[in-house]
């Protein structure tokens, strides 16, 4: 999981995941919009529903990511609607237990 923040206030202006972080970080430093904003490593792990679940915390943690409020969040991390809402989230809540957060 990442985050992308303006170098200069360090407001986050955008959430998201992914199984390369490295090559993730190339791709936004290429982007002409997002090229910009600083990558930050949230955290690390191999396991798809903790994944799901610290990236919706993320979003959920950082309104100002959100398209609605100036950032470039265009949807929820995970769909209300998800059925598996809860199980990633409990998978995410696990995973911050065990480093102590």
């Amino acid at each position: 999981m990442y985050s992308l923040r303006d170098p200069e206030t360090g407001e986050v202006l955008r959430t998201g995941r992914s199984g390369d972080l490295a090559q993730r970080a190339v791709q936004h430093a290429n982007d002409p919009v997002l090229g910009d904003l600083e990558f930050q490593v949230e955290y690390r792990t191999d396991v798809y529903a903790e994944q799901r679940g610290l990236e919706q915390m993320l979003y959920d943690r950082y309104p100002g990511a959100q398209l609605e409020n100036g950032g470039f969040n265009k949807i929820r991390a995970i769909s209300p609607s998800n059925p598996n809402l809860p199980t990633y989230m409990q998978a995410a809540q696990d995973f911050l237990d065990r480093l102590g957060f």
